[in-house]
This record gives C-alpha cells, structure tokens and sequence, in this order.
C-alpha cells in the first residue's frame, strides 16, 4: 500500500509475529518485558498491537525514545532539545527536561560591525535530541543530539550531571550505558565508538593509574572541573 508499516519479531525462531500499520513510528523503544512498543507519539500494546496516541513531548516531532533497562520508564526526546519522562506504562508524565542541551550560537552575515546583537530568544536554536539511554541503575539519562552534544543528567532531581562531554562533534545516533552504570557509550555515523567513564572513583584511579599522573595545577583543574572545587585526587 506504501504505508509506513512496523513489525514485531520473535528473535528466537526468526519469524515476524505482527505487522501494526497503526503505529507508523520511525523511532521505536521496546519495553524490556515485551509488553510495550513506544514509537512516534503513538504505544501499541503486544501481543494484540492495540495503538494508543500518545502526546509524548508536548506535541513535537520526536527525535529518540528509550525504556530503563528494567522497563521502570520511559525516556522521550523531541526535535527541539526536550526530553520528557513517563511511568512503565507510558500513561502518566513524570517530568519534562526543558531544554537538555546549551543554546546553540546564531550565524550573524552581513550588516555593519556595530549592529546590534540579535535577540537570543527570537527562534529556537536548541539542538535536536537523536540519541536517549537510561543506566540500569535507573539513576542517569543520557542524551545525544544531532549537533554531537552529549549530556547526563541525573533523573532523581532533573539537573545536569556537569557540562556536556567531550565528542568528535558529529550527530550522536545511539547512545548506551555500561551494565554496572559507571560507563557510557556513544555512536555516530563516521567516528569510532566512544567510551567516558562518569564513575568519579573510577575516573580517578583510571588518571591517577597513568605512568607519570600528577595532580593537576590549580589553573587545570579550573579548565576541566569548573564546577568542583580544587582538591588533590592522586594521594601524595
């Protein structure tokens, strides 16, 4: 019919066991026990593909959607650097994070040197979210967009966990956490996979382990660390 169509699968004996023409979804999460598909602000419900819209991030195209490993909630970003959190059902909202990622700078062409600044607030420059993982501990969200920004924020308070991380710049397209939670992975089309440790202890003894690992200078520590205040990490 060239209608967008959605299958399920049943990976072990390698046969499809629904196809839900209903859903029409480009971004799917399955919830861990089988039970859910989240897709396009729309959920269907297994075995019997029962769709449900569903307004999963205020109205707005959505970018990623990810279940908690233990299938606790559900994480659903949109084009617009929103991420909104619901129950195991996906019927009721916990929380939207407004704006996951910083704002991204406006390209000024043309006009006189001392024109005025364009108004930050005139049109949205926010960067679309394309990447969501939740760590088993169920403690951490983990954010991709499609400008390279990776961001944790911690799920309990809906604050960020530090600055963005450190990546090659391209769009994120997955983004995953190690099984104890301490590590992260991230994707993209055209880079290696990166690896962060965001275990603090971890990434301590990890630096303070390197042949040669100093403390940091005080002017260092204000590069890297901004937020934390200055202390010695590697013992004497």
């Amino acid at each position: 019919t060239g209608e967008l169509a959605d299958e399920t699968w049943d990976i072990a004996r390698h046969r499809r066991t629904a196809a839900l023409t209903g859903l029409s979804s480009s971004h799917l999460a399955v919830r861990p026990d089988g039970g859910l598909l989240a897709g396009d602000n729309r959920t269907a419900s297994l075995p019997d593909g029962k769709v449900t819209g569903r307004d999963l991030v205020q109205g707005d195209e959505i970018g990623a959607v990810a279940f908690a490993p233990d299938g606790s909630r559900l994480a659903a970003g949109d084009r617009t650097g929103r991420v909104a959190l619901w129950d195991a059902g996906v019927r009721q909202r916990e929380g939207t994070l407004p704006n996951v990622f910083p704002t991204l700078p406006k390209e000024v062409t043309g006009g006189p040197d001392d024109a005025p600044d364009p108004d930050p607030s005139s049109d949205d420059t926010s960067e679309a979210v394309s990447a969501l993982a939740i760590s088993p501990d169920g403690r951490t969200l983990a954010v991709g967009g499609e400008a390279g920004s990776l961001q944790l924020w911690d799920i309990a308070t809906h604050q960020p966990l530090g600055g963005p991380l450190t990546t090659p710049g391209e769009a994120i397209d997955t983004v995953a956490f190690a099984a104890d939670s301490g590590t992260v992975y991230a994707g993209s089309a055209h880079v290696p996979l990166q690896r962060y440790t965001i275990d603090p202890a971890r990434a301590v003894a990890s630096v303070c382990a390197r042949p040669g690992a100093r403390e940091l200078t005080r002017a260092q520590w204000r590069t890297y660390v901004p937020d934390v205040p200055y202390r010695k990490v590697c013992g004497d």
